[in-house]
């Protein structure tokens, strides 16, 4: 910074220069901080949505099986419908042959 230390006042001793110094290293020795902790955050946000994606598929697979599963309930309760039906016709004799006097 050329235009700081021409405009400086020399009022300010050296021990100024001498901290905004520091504070400029300091600044450097963040940087890389920084990064790895914006790098980090990346990794956790990408993450965070491969388990969103991942609970996503899981929650549609559980829904698709409950579905399945009811209409295997539904169609295997009509055929013990059908069979219970045909039982009851064969008990009662509609489908025997009647008895010649």
């Amino acid at each position: 910074m050329s235009v700081r230390g021409k405009t400086s006042l020399k009022v300010v001793d050296n021990s100024h220069n001498e901290a905004e110094a520091a504070f400029r290293e300091f600044a450097k020795q963040t940087a890389p901080m920084v990064e790895r902790f914006s790098a980090h955050r990346e990794r956790i946000g990408l993450a965070v949505k491969e388990l969103e994606s991942e609970r996503f598929e899981l929650v549609s697979r559980r829904d698709l099986l409950r579905r399945q599963a009811e209409a295997f309930e539904a169609g295997f309760a009509a055929h013990i419908a059908d069979v219970e039906t045909t039982l009851r016709l064969y008990e009662e004799g509609l489908n025997s042959t009647p008895l010649s006097d």
